[in-house]
């Protein structure tokens, strides 16, 4: 197996002095001369979502955020809310561009098969201000509110009542 070469963040990111918010995107092997990868900045502006629609798929892989969404992006481009559940085999994973995580009166719950475990995910169960258990598309009627996590957005910065999850 070849080996993997590692880049660390510090050494790869230039000093910025940027005012707002920026995501940074890490394209590996995009053989930009000696570097083999490219780096993108763009200003953070979160999207509006006020509704979120289940869809349900067949199993692929999203375990790294690869580059090419097309299988998410059917999805959404399918969909008549603002965003979507994706639902594989019947078990609740994430949405487009972010984990799920779940208030049933009591805790925070994040479904136990995300498509990515992602870095406010992996922060939050760490700090057990969430919990991980199985989600089922039957399940979701028992909680009451959803709230959408990512490294740029914490629980409640985008939050729905579960009334705002729309059926298949």
């Amino acid at each position: 197996m070849p080996e993997i070469e590692s880049h660390v963040l510090a050494n790869i990111l230039p000093k910025l002095e940027l005012k707002g918010r920026y995501k940074v995107r890490l394209i590996y092997g995009s053989n930009q001369g000696d570097a083999n990868y490219d780096l993108e900045f763009s200003e953070y502006i979160p999207r509006t979502i006020r509704s979120l629609q289940i869809m349900e798929s067949s199993s692929f892989d999203y375990s790294f955020k690869f580059e090419d969404r097309s299988e998410i992006n059917e999805m959404v481009a399918k969909s008549s809310a603002d965003d979507i559940i994706i639902v594989i085999d019947g078990k609740v994973t994430d949405g487009s561009y972010f984990n799920l995580v779940f208030w049933d009166g009591n805790q925070w719950i994040t479904p136990d098969t995300p498509l990515l475990n992602g870095v406010k995910r992996q922060q939050l169960l760490a700090e057990n201000k969430i919990k991980e258990a199985p989600i089922s598309i039957t399940d979701l009627s028992a909680f009451e509110k959803v709230s959408l996590i990512n490294a740029m957005l914490s629980i409640g910065t985008i939050e729905l009542s579960m009334n705002r999850v729309l059926e298949r």
